[in-house]
């Protein structure tokens, strides 16, 4: 049985919305797909045959563009009752040896639009006195990133306005969660140009298991949900470690 009737997922045309899409539908979950590449979207509809899927290109930097879809969100007559805050990107390197409009296009899409969208989704489903948001976040948002400096700042937005907004919106009747998946196997690392090659291969998970993880804690309002027990761990140690272990790590992992 469907846990939601109709599902909003931005940056559905690859990686973990991808799979988040796909999971959702083989519940019987109607979708609307949100992502640049109309090709990929279309081409995901097409698959996705066993339920109705809205395709909505949009680039989520460009405010026209964010704002079909936030009217999107705020239409009654086929109402949301979860959206999945996924589309995002990452750069790497040394913030100030780097493409400044790039970092700032970053925060547009993973800081700006995620505020724009969670506040149109979640006043509409407030209103309605139902329905659930999932935010995708990192574990790089849980520390300084050397490296990844703007990325991991622009996550660690995620995971505190996920959080604070989990409580207040759950006396209304909306959950709010917040995931904060590790290393992915997704195009996230070719995209943002990040040589994982020394990273080892237990610290790696699919995005089906992520989108698998995700979606049970949203269900279940669960504020932040960490998928894998590796990525527990490392999230645990951010708590227990004092910041500039917590860099220094960081910093070995990206080489910076």
């Amino acid at each position: 049985m469907s846990r939601w009737t109709r599902a909003l997922v931005t940056g559905a045309s690859s990686g973990i919305g991808d799979a988040m899409a796909r999971r959702l539908a083989s519940e019987g979950t109607d979708l609307v797909v949100v992502a640049r590449n109309v090709q990929r979207l279309q081409a995901l509809a097409e698959e996705l045959s066993e339920v109705d899927v809205e395709v909505l290109p949009a680039d989520l930097g460009d405010l026209q563009q964010l704002a079909r879809v936030e009217a999107r969100l705020a239409d009654s007559d086929k109402p949301i009752d979860l959206l999945v805050n996924n589309a995002g990107f990452g750069v790497q390197g040394a913030f100030v040896d780097g493409d400044l409009d790039r970092e700032v296009a970053m925060i547009d899409v993973n800081v700006t639009a995620l505020a724009r969208l969670s506040h149109a989704g979640g006043s509409a489903m407030a209103a309605r006195g139902g329905g659930a948001i999932l935010n995708v976040a990192s574990v790089a948002g849980l520390a300084p990133t050397p490296g990844t400096a703007v990325y991991g700042a622009s996550k660690a937005f995620v995971v505190s306005f996920g959080e604070a907004l989990n409580h207040e919106l759950k006396e209304r009747g909306v959950k709010v969660s917040t995931i904060c998946p590790g290393f992915t196997r997704t195009e996230f690392q070719s995209r943002a140009e990040y040589d994982s090659s020394n990273v080892p291969g237990f610290l790696w998970q699919s995005a089906d298991r992520v989108a698998e993880t995700a979606l049970a804690g949203v269900e279940k309002g669960t504020p932040r949900v960490v998928p894998g027990a590796t990525n527990k761990i490392a999230a645990g140690s951010t708590k227990l470690l004092p910041s500039f272990v917590n860099r220094r790590i960081a910093s070995a992992i990206s080489d910076y």
